[in-house]
């Protein structure tokens, strides 16, 4: 397999004409002094920040790769996402390859930013390959949720950056819940971006303590003060992501119920189809779903029965065998002592009629349960 061509820095973008206020690309003839590093560094890294993009940051570790021999590494970076990658650490690539020295920390840093990248770029190109391989992976609903996750990872990684080159100053434009929404990242994705800092903010707190002397020399150009501001960053980032969380829960719309036929609903309810004794035959039952008033008629015990719908539930249906949604208070039921004269009367004229007639019948009224049973007749439903 060819190596892979070193190609020629990018040229700057059209902010180039800025050059004579900003000055050329950083050289390193000289080393810079241990106690002026960070300035420096800081300088250089707001220089290409202001320059180039996140295109170039990509091509820039790709070039670093090429230029110390590790060709099959650069290629499979080709397939990093652009957007996940953090800005210092193709500036940083950039500045070793223009000559910058790196420290012991600085190029563990680089290394294992590159590492993770090609970590999750092989893992997915062997389960692509173990899950169909002589097919083209097509990304699934689970790939493009997480591709968001990871782009707005990416973003919130930038801000922290910013804040780097900014001296580790905290400012009120690092909001990364508004990375979280503008994206609409999947809430069930969230948690990855919270652990990731969280493992961070357990080493920042590490290097406050000062009894870790590695990680005290890594941060060594930041102060007190600067790494304060940085666990500040990284507590922000945990916050918002939960704060996120529940806001999406507060959003979600509950999902919309598909409708139930009324035959599936009425399928249990018990009735009598047909009283042959009074030539009586019930109505379709499920005529009792969205219905706002029903006359029934118990056989056994000879009840007259007037169902209401309650007032805010509008009319009501069935559940299993019973009626629900009806009016407890004015559903009654009353004792008929002619039942063949009396139902013969009540089924005579209009619905105004069905009313008076029931509410002139001198009887005990009694509370109506809404439970059917296989005595009961459905005479009228409206």
């Amino acid at each position: 397999m060819n190596a892979v061509a070193l190609k020629a820095p990018r040229p700057l973008n059209p902010k180039s004409a800025d050059t004579k206020y900003t000055g050329g690309e950083p050289e390193w003839r000289l080393q810079p002094e241990s106690e002026s590093r960070a300035s420096a560094l800081i300088a250089a890294f707001t220089w290409y920040n202001y320059h180039y993009d996140k295109k170039t940051v990509k091509e820039l570790v790709i070039d670093w790769l090429t230029r110390n021999d590790r060709q099959r590494d650069a290629r499979d970076f080709a397939r990093v996402p652009e957007s996940t990658i953090r800005n210092q650490t193709g500036w940083l690539c950039r500045m070793n390859t223009m000559g910058l020295d790196l420290n012991e920390h600085e190029l563990l840093a680089v290394d294992t930013a590159i590492t993770e990248h090609l970590r999750t770029v092989r893992a997915i190109r062997e389960v692509v390959k173990a899950a169909e391989p002589d097919a083209v992976a097509r990304p699934n609903i689970q790939d493009r949720l997480r591709d968001k996750m990871v782009e707005a990872a990416g973003e919130i990684e930038g801000m922290y950056d910013d804040m780097i080159v900014a001296g580790a100053r905290m400012s009120a434009d690092f909001k990364p819940l508004l990375v979280l929404r503008g994206m609409n990242v999947a809430p069930q994705m969230v948690g990855e971006i919270a652990q990731h800092w969280k493992a961070r903010l357990e080493e920042l707190e590490e290097v406050i303590r000062g009894k870790d002397a590695q990680l005290v020399e890594g941060y060594g150009q930041f102060g007190r003060l600067q790494v304060k501001n940085l666990v500040k960053f990284a507590e922000q980032v945990i916050a918002d992501c939960g704060s996120y969380v529940q806001i999406k829960k507060v959003e979600r719309k509950p999902r919309k119920k598909k409708p139930v036929s009324a035959e599936i609903l009425t399928a249990r309810f018990k009735y009598l189809r047909e009283f042959a004794e009074l030539k009586l035959q019930s109505e379709p039952v499920t005529r009792l779903v969205n219905a706002q008033e029903a006359w029934l008629y118990e056989t056994k015990k000879c009840k007259l029965i007037y169902v209401v719908a309650d007032t805010h539930a509008g009319s009501f249906t069935v559940k299993g065998s019973s009626l629900i949604g009806f009016d407890p208070t004015n559903s009654i039921q009353k004792t008929l002592r002619k039942p063949a004269e009396q139902i013969k009367a009540l089924l005579q004229g209009g619905v105004a009629q069905h009313r008076r007639y029931f509410k002139d019948i001198r009887a005990t009224e009694i509370k109506f349960n809404g439970r059917g049973s296989e005595n009961l007749i459905l005479l009228k439903i409206r």
